[in-house]
């Protein structure tokens, strides 16, 4: 399991924000996490997605190392700022790759997307229908086989299908067709993603197989944050419920349900 975190707002918070102001920060928890079900620290890599203002172009920094003993992220993260972040550690998962390449969050066309779970059979059959299902530019940017790799590739490829729908529409796409397609090979998937795009972020809390990894809320004045666990003891982090998603903007955080496939 990893930890991550998203923030969106209407004006440049400074990258620490997420990575190491708050008490519970992603940085408490790449080795202190408070509520994860799998795996006991998040020390195998920090990757942090910005946009400078709601305009510009996202920026990318990651490290195979924990965002304290990277040597250049503590001294950029309270200088480097945006209207919308979105942040993870990761916890490695045995027999999968190592390096800064498998660490989220990924950016794809200029969506950023971060996994917290574990999808079985990544390496088997069910990995090879999801690598089948991209187009062929996609595939072809495949710089670590991992099934936050794959989640994050079939969601931009979701939403280069139906642009309408939305971030929204792209993560419930993308969930439903993992979910089908693990569950007819009999393999366990938790899903529980964040994808922002710079103007906006959604969250999705969901799982076959298995228990659905946490992921929180929480709406505060101008700005909206999303996090596998809350990264303050403020009383407004709500817990996202299980088969549902949450879509973040300045200042609001709004719960959808997460419909069955038609």
């Amino acid at each position: 399991m990893c930890r991550m975190a998203a923030l969106l707002g209407p004006s440049p918070a400074p990258l620490s924000v997420l990575l190491t102001d708050p008490v519970h920060s992603l940085s408490e928890q790449a080795y202190r996490p408070r509520l994860q079900h799998q795996g006991y620290v998040n020390v195998d890599g920090t990757g942090v997605v910005w946009w400078p203002d709601p305009g510009a172009s996202p920026l990318r920094y990651v490290t195979d190392k924990p965002p304290w003993a990277d040597a250049n992220l503590p001294h950029l993260a309270p200088r480097l700022g945006g209207t919308a972040q979105l942040a993870a550690v990761r916890s490695a998962t045995p027999g999968l790759p190592f390096g800064p390449g498998a660490v989220a969050p990924f950016l794809y066309d200029g969506i950023a997307v971060a996994h917290n779970g574990r999808v079985e059979g990544v390496k088997g059959p069910l990995g090879r229908e999801l690598l089948a299902r991209l187009p062929d530019d996609l595939y072809g940017r495949v710089e670590a086989l991992t099934d936050s790799v794959l989640l994050a590739l079939t969601v931009v490829a979701e939403l280069r299908q139906r642009p309408d729908a939305g971030l929204v529409g792209a993560l419930a796409a993308t969930v439903r067709e993992v979910e089908r397609r693990a569950a007819a090979a009999g393999q366990a998937a938790t899903l529980t993603m964040l994808a922002c795009d710079g103007r906006g972020a959604v969250g999705v809390r969901a799982s076959v197989g298995a228990p659905s990894p946490t992921l929180f809320s929480a709406a505060r004045p101008s700005f909206a944050f999303a996090a596998s666990e809350p990264l303050d003891d403020q009383p407004d982090w709500a817990k996202v419920p299980d088969r549902h998603l949450v879509e973040l903007l300045p200042g609001i955080a709004a719960l959808i349900p997460l419909e069955p496939a038609p």
